[in-house]
């Protein structure tokens, strides 16, 4: 569980492989230690699943709860994953809008939505890609939308006859800010395939 600054940037995750070996009270003293964290991160996600006491499981339950960062949308995939029902949606969108970037979240969140377009789930995307607070996610949203409606092969594209309206998401220029938004709302709503497809 010791990672250091070029483990974390690179997303490595803890040998979750070790904890089969451990003894039982170090499993105990584990979970523990898990446990007793205010946050967790998709790194203690996996380990509390992996040490699987009643306790671990618990603790990554209230973490699909409380937290919308990283490590709550990855316990919130778990639940996700046992099937997509009116209560788990309710959840995700409101996850979705709460979302921030650099939080290591909006990965899992496309996979799922990527996976469940629903009405709704579409509604709060374009909704993010509009309004969210925070200018990368309005961006990253617009991207996604686009490659979810499959006008792009990638959110991440830089297209140059793309990006701008992207940009123009954010832009100050209110004229600007509305063409953008007609000009992404016009792709989703003529899809080069289906949401999901």
């Amino acid at each position: 569980m010791m990672i250091d600054y070029d483990a974390w940037r690179e997303g490595t995750p803890y040998d979750i492989a070790a904890l089969s070996e451990i003894s039982d009270e170090e499993r105990d003293l584990l979970t523990e230690e898990l446990c007793e964290k205010s946050s967790l991160d998709w790194r203690d996600v996996e380990a509390l699943r992996a040490l699987a006491t009643p306790k671990a499981l618990k603790r990554v339950g209230v973490a699909a709860q409380k937290q919308t960062d990283g490590g709550g949308i990855e316990a919130f995939f778990d639940e996700v994953a046992q099937g997509w029902t009116p209560e788990i949606e309710a959840r995700f969108i409101e996850k979705l809008e709460r979302v921030q970037s650099m939080t290591g979240a909006l990965d899992r969140l496309y996979e799922i939505a990527q996976a469940h377009p629903t009405p709704a789930v579409m509604e709060q995307l374009m909704r993010n890609a509009r309004i969210h607070s925070d200018p990368t996610v309005r961006y990253s949203m617009g991207g996604f939308l686009l490659e979810l409606s499959g006008h792009v092969d990638t959110r991440y594209t830089f297209d140059a006859n793309i990006r701008p309206h992207l940009l123009n998401l954010n832009s100050a220029d209110y004229a600007e800010y509305k063409a953008a938004v007609a000009w992404l709302s016009e792709k989703v709503a003529n899809p080069q395939r289906n949401p999901g497809a």
